[in-house]
C-alpha cells in the first residue's frame, strides 16, 4: 500500500473537526446546534477517518 500526504484543506479539515469534537467533550466550548445532533466521540472518529482516507487516496 502506497500512502501519500493529504492535501493541507483536507489535513485542516479533519484537524478542525477533530479538535471541535475534543473541545466539546472537556467542556471548553458548546456548540447547542451540535449538542442535540451528534457526540464528541463521532466528531472526532470522523476527523480521523477523514485523514486516514485521505492518507490511502492521493487525490485527497
Amino acid at each position: 500500500m502506497n500512502l501519500s500526504a493529504p492535501q493541507l484543506i483536507t489535513w485542516i479539515i479533519g484537524v478542525l473537526i477533530g479538535l471541535l469534537g475534543i473541545l466539546i467533550q472537556i467542556d471548553v466550548m458548546s456548540v447547542p446546534a451540535l449538542e442535540d445532533l451528534i457526540r464528541p466521540f463521532w466528531l472526532v472518529s470522523t476527523g480521523f477517518i477523514i485523514l486516514a482516507v485521505s492518507n490511502i487516496f492521493r487525490s485527497l
